[in-house]
């Protein structure tokens, strides 16, 4: 049997996104799309912009798009916070849809293009998407199903793969000996357009294959380059005033500080910007021209968002214990040597600074990466052994009232133990715990099911999450969040009644039938998916960002 298979990675960014292919049967080599359409003919490019203009007849996107043109841009952020500031009004959900559609066919006509129709056709084609690793469950589940919808389906379920996970596995790989040896620290910072996420990775393993663990506990924050732009567009508005700044104006202002912010230095020249007002130097104005200061520029704009991600840098370093040998910068506002060259002079100098060959494509071939060690564990370059956890996961679970370790203002009645009981919680895994992968952690529990149809099961499966306390919380409170919520149905599953040989218990005036049952957490990349087993059977599986709670 034919067991070849096609991946595909898609890098679905704030600002560019990229997409990259490979086959199992040629697993060294992950092929990044770098040719993408213009409105006449093609641009050669690692990733594309996400960007979007309405037409009269449909829509353009990426470098379609006129530059003096108004455009949508930026809807990503809004898929995990709406408040974020955005150059549309249009549902977040719609534009990411509409985005992804238009990648789709772009991928499946450059498959098409090197592969032929009929092998596109014919062969299984997974597809592994990245998002960012600080994402809530909710922004996750709205960036899958866009991907979903624009045609993402493949041969199985879309596989999720956190953005800064996957760049720690193609850089990790390319960096090679003598700069990788084991016990060594690293911490991958994925510096994009929309977040900068941070994972730190010690080096377990060089041979026959790399494997690594997390060292820490990743952490991240909405600081990546987009924010650039809007401290500049802010200090445009201050310094000349709202009025002024009509769309045009401030599209062709916006355009001229794209290219600008690529290569700020402090010692660089100034930003010189076209305006349509009279000579004025309290404003920096002389012959139509808007100057921008180095000085303004560092600390009005660029400042406040580079001290966010040293923030983030050494607060890594500090969780790792100070022994770190690299920091790797990755992404595209990684790729900046402003960023780079701040960064080192902010950590201890025996901590070197590099910036890896490919940074700006390190997420999308690196998912490529991880899709084909999924479609076969042999083809794996990068080995992670273990994860820390972000959050403290579990279950509430009705349990024996013990005296002195329990809080007496809880506890209740249990007429099915005929004891008093209390609802405690039980975590799968708590927050800065390490976890090896590929190994579930297991609650025990009990469920119970009517004898007589027409009444309603007394179980129900409540899934939580705590980012908030760093101890793992004994109860249920303020910060402890529902991640997903089931009621448990076996007739709706068709297992049927043949099930139903336990003991039985009688409650509220009915008589149940009692399981001993056992939920399974099981921890991926950019996801955790639940299984409920009863009696050895799989009674049901859901993911945290599938599979929402009210």
């Amino acid at each position: 049997m034919d067991s070849r298979r096609i991946v595909v990675s898609i890098d679905f960014g704030t600002t560019y996104s990229g997409l990259a292919w490979a086959e199992s049967s040629r697993a060294d080599f992950q092929h990044v799309i770098d040719t993408w359409p213009t409105k006449s003919s093609t641009k050669s490019s690692p990733k594309v912009p996400t960007e979007l203009r309405l037409i009269t007849n449909g829509y353009q996107w990426g470098f379609q798009i006129p530059t003096t043109a108004k455009r949508s841009k930026y809807f990503k952020l809004k898929l995990d916070d709406p408040t974020s500031t955005s150059t549309t009004t249009q549902p977040p959900e719609e534009l990411a849809q509409l985005y992804l559609s238009y990648l789709y066919k772009h991928m499946i006509s450059i498959l098409t293009e090197r592969l032929s129709s009929s092998i596109v056709k014919n062969t299984p084609i997974d597809f592994i998407l990245t998002v960012p690793a600080i994402w809530s469950n909710a922004a996750k589940q709205k960036t899958e199903t866009a991907a979903v919808r624009a045609g993402f389906k493949g041969s199985k379920k879309i596989h999720l793969v956190s953005e800064p996970e996957a760049a720690a596995i193609y850089t990790l790989h390319n960096l090679g000996a003598p700069t990788l040896s084991v016990g060594k620290t690293f911490v991958v910072c994925d510096a994009g357009g929309g977040t900068v996420d941070l994972i730190s990775y010690k080096i377990q393993q060089m041979a026959p294959s790399l494997k690594v663990g997390e060292a820490t506990g990743g952490t991240g924050g909405k600081c990546g380059s987009s924010m650039l732009n809007q401290r500049f567009r802010r200090y445009l508005k201050q310094k000349l005033g709202e009025q002024y700044w009509t769309p045009d104006r401030l599209v062709e202002a916006i355009n001229a500080f794209e290219d600008f912010k690529k290569t700020f230095t402090p010692e660089g020249e100034p930003l010189s910007i076209r305006v349509e007002l009279p000579n004025d130097p309290a404003k920096s104005i002389r012959r139509n021209r808007f100057r921008v200061s180095q000085t303004e520029m560092k600390n009005e704009v660029f400042e406040p968002i580079i001290k966010d991600v040293i923030d983030l840098i050494q607060e890594q370093i500090s969780m790792t214990g100070g022994s770190v040998a690299a920091i790797l910068l990755v992404g595209g506002f990684g790729q900046s040597q402003y960023l780079m060259t701040r960064i080192k002079a902010s950590i201890h100098s025996a901590i070197k600074v590099l910036q890896p060959a490919n940074g700006w494509t390190a997420v999308v071939q690196g998912a490529a990466m991880i899709g084909l060690s999924r479609a076969n564990a042999n083809l794996g370059a990068v080995h992670i052994s273990e994860r820390v956890a972000r959050k403290h996961y579990g279950t509430q679970l009705t349990m024996a009232f013990q005296d002195g370790k329990d809080d007496i203002s809880k506890r209740f009645w249990y007429e099915k133990w005929n004891c008093w009981a209390i609802s405690r919680m039980q975590w799968f895994v708590e927050k800065g715990q390490s976890y090896p992968v590929n190994r579930p952690s297991v609650i025990e529990c009990e469920i119970d099911f009517p004898v007589r149809s027409g009444v309603a099961p007394s179980s129900r499966v409540t899934i939580y999450e705590n980012s908030v306390d760093n101890q793992a919380p004994r109860y249920v409170n303020k910060n402890t969040k529902k991640v997903a919520q089931l009621d448990v149905d076996v007739e709706r599953v068709g297992f049927g009644r043949k099930l139903f040989t336990s003991k039985k218990r009688k409650m509220g005036g009915h008589w149940y039938y009692v399981f001993k049952s056992y939920i399974e957490a099981t921890y991926e990349s950019a996801w955790i998916g639940y299984t409920l087993k009863l009696k050895g059977m799989r009674l049901m599986s859901w993911s945290d960002c599938t599979l929402q709670g009210p």
